[in-house]
C-alpha cells in the first residue's frame, strides 16, 4: 500500500546508505511515506536522500550501542512513534577458508549484522509500540538456510538474524508488532564486489564465476525486493509474522498467498527448522532412525 492509498507510514531504514537501503529510501518516501535513515557513511548517506530532502538522515553504526541510543533520541525529537523498522545494514565482512580469515574481522561481521540487528530492535521497541500496525523486516541472505562455504562469517550472521526474527515474532507478536525477514535473492549491490575483490582463490571458483555471472546478466531487479517490502508494509500482511520470505521466487504476489495468511503464519513454512525423521520419505533410511 502506497500513501496515496490511504495510510502513510513512519519508517526507519537503517543501511540507508546504499544497496537495497538506499532503493527503499527513493521508493518508499516517493510513496509519500515519512521516511527515517540512517548509516555509517555520512557522505553516502546523503547522497541517498538528496541532501535529506528524500528523508531524514543521521549516521549511526548499528553495532555500536551507544550511537543506536542516541538515533532513537533523535528521532523521537520528531515523532511520537515509528510504524515500521527496516534493517538492511549489513556486509560479507571476512571471506575465505576459516583458518586463514583474520578472527577480527570475522566477529566484526556478527557485530554489524547480528548485534546491530539486536540493538536496533531493542531499542526502537518503545517508538514501534506507538506505531500503527508496526512491522520490523530484517534481511535474510545466502548461508542462512543452505551452507555458504569460505562466507561462514556471513552464512552464521544470516542463520543468526533468522533465528532472531523467529524468536522475536513470537515475543511480540502479543504486543501487536509483527516480525519478518525477507531474502532478497542476488540483487546487483556492492556487496557482491567484495566477492571480485576477494577473488576465486579466497572466495571459491564456484561462486566468484557466479558472482560474476550475475553481474553480466543483470541479477535480481532491485524492484523485486522493494516490491516485497511494500507487500509486507501494507495492511495485505497483516497477521502474517515469522517468516522469512524469498522475495524472487515465493509466490508473495498472489492472491491465494494473500488469502492465506493465517494458515501460513500457524504452519512451519518459509522458517528455520530440523528435519526429524518422520517427516523423510518413506524408505530404509525413515525406517533406521525412527
Amino acid at each position: 500500500m502506497t500513501a496515496d492509498q490511504g495510510e502513510t507510514r513512519r519508517v526507519l531504514i537503517a543501511g540507508a546508505s546504499a544497496g537495497i537501503g538506499a532503493a527503499l529510501v527513493e521508493a518508499l518516501a516517493t510513496d509519500g511515506h515519512a521516511v527515517f535513515a540512517c548509516a555509517r557513511r555520512g557522505d553516502a548517506l546523503k547522497t541517498a536522500t538528496r541532501g535529506d530532502a528524500l528523508a531524514r538522515s543521521r549516521v549511526c553504526d548499528v553495532g555500536e550501542e551507544s550511537q543506536v541510543v542516541e538515533l532513537f533520541r533523535w528521532i523521537r525529537g520528531q515523532t511520537d512513534g515509528l510504524d515500521a523498522v527496516i534493517l538492511c545494514a549489513g556486509a560479507f565482512g571476512a571471506i575465505g577458508p576459516v583458518h586463514e580469515t583474520d578472527s577480527g574481522a570475522w566477529w566484526a561481521t556478527l557485530r554489524s549484522n547480528v548485534l546491530g540487528t539486536y540493538l536496533m530492535i531493542k531499542h526502537g521497541l518503545p517508538l514501534l509500540e506507538r506505531g500503527r500496525h508496526p512491522r520490523i523486516l530484517t534481511f535474510s541472505g545466502g548461508g542462512a538456510f543452505g551452507t555458504f562455504p569460505r562466507y561462514s562469517a556471513y552464512a552464521t550472521s544470516k542463520a543468526a538474524v533468522v533465528r532472531l526474527t523467529e524468536c522475536l515474532a513470537d515475543e511480540l507478536g502479543p504486543r501487536g508488532i509483527a516480525v519478518n525477514a525477507i531474502a532478497p535473492g542476488m540483487v546487483l549491490t556492492e556487496i557482491h564486489q567484495a566477492t571480485l575483490d576477494a577473488g576465486p582463490e579466497k572466495a571459491g571458483a564456484e561462486h566468484y564465476e557466479r558472482t560474476k555471472a550475475a553481474m553480466a546478466q543483470g541479477g535480481v531487479p532491485m524492484e523485486v525486493p522493494v516490491a516485497c517490502v511494500r507487500f509486507l508494509l501494507s495492511r495485505e500482511a497483516d497477521g502474517l509474522t515469522g517468516k522469512t520470505i524469498a522475495a524472487n521466487f515465493d509466490p508473495w504476489r498472489t492472491p491465494e498467498f494473500r488469502a492465506h495468511l493465517a494458515e501460513i503464519t500457524k504452519s512451519e513454512v518459509y522458517t528455520m527448522r530440523r528435519i526429524n525423521p518422520v517427516h523423510l520419505p518413506d524408505g530404509p533410511l525413515k525406517e533406521l532412525l525412527s
